[in-house]
């Protein structure tokens, strides 16, 4: 069990993550008191051989073929849960498909439920009420494990209680709570896989062309980070706008070269079931705003460009502003009804985490937390041994500063006369991408996990490289043997090591 619970009626609620990782994901509730399973619901069905779970289970079932059940499925839960005090459920926002590919995970489609979900369950029972699935078959890294709000809105004239939903997939969705009925939908960022939600039907108008066919790649919008990743939007019942940290990137979508022997990697951070992509085709780098939305006319109200992608969360007040740290190292304070900025400090640090508000003996706060260990920094020299963590509080009048930021160093080792490859750094790139970047840090810059390996003397040697990475000769400093790995692929990550080093170097 992993993920952050939810405490619903004397019951702990915990979902678990590894979607990417051939998990086959649940959710379950233990008493608070004592521990005890309360109940545990599945999100996808296991092997039709052991039995079902549930109708549901069974229900679903019939929707996947092959033997989905030998990687998992996938369908984790490992982020957004509410609960819902009016209906007493709880709903669930459930992960992607393992590996994303659906031609390898269930090769002869199907909607494989409970993909990329809100699921409502009985929260005394842990059944299933409804459901609504935003990606049918998904074959994506498209997920729900984005905010799932509660609000009450007029619609059409009545009154609605309903679910406010920005998942990855670039539409904003507002979901009837008593039923699971859409009821109106809009596109929150740039989206090419789908033209339209079909509103009869609520299935997406999916591009044949995203479904990367006969071999043929497609560069998605939003990529694998999501038009809405997991940081947190808000919705003010004051302006009746929802606040999303948007982001706007496209990734190549192509399938693996003998997809029917495909199985998953040892080691691998993500099995995706993706080809490499093809080297001629180039995306550009993504870009993220702030964005507020109407989710009753569907439309968005304002929106501010902001630095980079994968800023903070977002924190909405009473009094018309909206609170968030970026990866630039800045919390901003802008009009929420406008979007105007009213003020800014440097944290020296870039914030991930949503804002919080609270009083304390009739005075307002607002606390964030500045720690960024991501390549997504804005600033990236920003080291995890050099940074100031810290917990920032404000309040009107508040006169402290902060200590002067002191000069950032980074030793990069190099040796003048190693040519760099291109072709082989990029396919090192993509090795690095699946297979050490949960440890060394996105684009190479280590969060604590491992070392910084622009760092590292041990790339310029290749047997000294091969004897770590390959052959496993430091396992018992706790790094991992790669022995799956081909000379080609050692080769490219070595290329690639070089590569980032010098363009860190080139930085400083």
């Amino acid at each position: 069990i992993t993920g952050a619970p939810r405490v619903v009626e004397g019951l702990v609620v915990i979902g678990n993550a590894g979607a990417d990782l051939g998990a086959r994901g649940y959710v379950s509730a233990y008493d608070a008191e004592t521990g005890e399973l309360a109940w545990r619901t599945y999100t996808v069905p296991g092997n039709p051989a052991k039995g079902f779970e549930s109708p549901a289970m069974e229900k679903a079932a019939k929707t996947w073929t092959g033997e989905w059940w030998k990687f998992g499925g996938g369908g984790a839960v490992y982020h957004s849960m509410t609960y819902d005090p009016k209906y007493d459920r709880v709903y669930l926002g459930t992960g992607n498909g393992f590996p994303w590919n659906q031609k390898i995970r269930s090769p002869g489609g199907g909607d494989n439920l409970y993909l990329a979900s809100i699921v409502a369950l009985d929260a005394k029972t842990g059944k299933r009420v409804w459901h609504y699935q935003t990606n049918p078959g998904v074959t994506w890294d498209f997920n729900n494990a984005m905010d799932i709000g509660l609000a009450d809105l007029e619609i059409d004239g009545q009154k609605k209680s309903v679910i406010l939903h920005a998942p990855k997939n670039g539409f904003y969705y507002v979901i009837d709570r008593e039923d699971g009925k859409l009821l109106s939908t809009g596109k929150f960022a740039k989206v090419n896989w789908a033209d339209k939600i079909d509103m009869k039907t609520g299935r997406p108008d999916i591009n044949p062309e995203a479904l990367y066919p006969d071999g043929k790649p497609f560069v998605l919008f939003p990529f694998p980070n999501g038009a809405h990743g997991v940081q947190a939007m808000a919705h003010s019942p004051k302006t009746g706008l929802t606040y999303i940290p948007v982001m706007e990137g496209g990734r190549v979508h192509i399938d693996p070269q003998n997809m029917k022997e495909w199985s998953p990697k040892l080691g691998m951070f993500v099995n995706t079931g993706l080809g490499a992509p093809p080297p001629d085709i180039k995306t550009d780098p993504a870009v993220s705003k702030l964005v507020a939305w109407d989710p009753v006319k569907q439309e968005k109200a304002w929106e501010v460009p902001e630095p980079n992608t994968f800023n903070g969360g977002v924190l909405a007040t009473g009094g018309n502003l909206v609170f968030q740290g970026l990866n630039s190292g800045e919390i901003v304070a802008f009009a929420a009804d406008s979007g105007k900025k009213l003020w800014s400090f440097d944290a020296q640090n870039g914030i991930l985490s949503a804002p919080i508000s609270y009083r304390v003996d009739g005075k307002q706060y607002v606390t964030v937390i500045a720690s960024f260990r991501s390549s997504f920094a804005n600033k990236p020299n920003w080291d995890y041994r050099q940074q100031k963590r810290r917990v920032l509080t404000f309040a009107l009048g508040g006169k402290e500063t902060l200590p002067k930021a002191e000069p950032y160093t980074l030793d990069v080792v190099d040796d003048p006369g190693f040519v760099v490859d291109p072709a082989k750094a990029a396919i090192g790139a993509g090795i690095y991408g699946t297979s050490c970047v949960i440890c060394h840090g996105g684009g190479m810059i280590a969060g604590g996990a491992a070392p910084d390996l622009r760092m590292s003397p041990v790339p310029l040697d290749p047997d000294a490289f091969r004897s770590i990475v390959h052959d496993g000769a430091l396992m018992g400093q706790g790094m991992g043997k790669f022995d799956v790995l081909t000379d080609e692929e050692l080769e490219g990550l070595r290329h690639y090591i070089r590569q980032r080093a010098r363009e860190t170097k080139a930085q400083q």
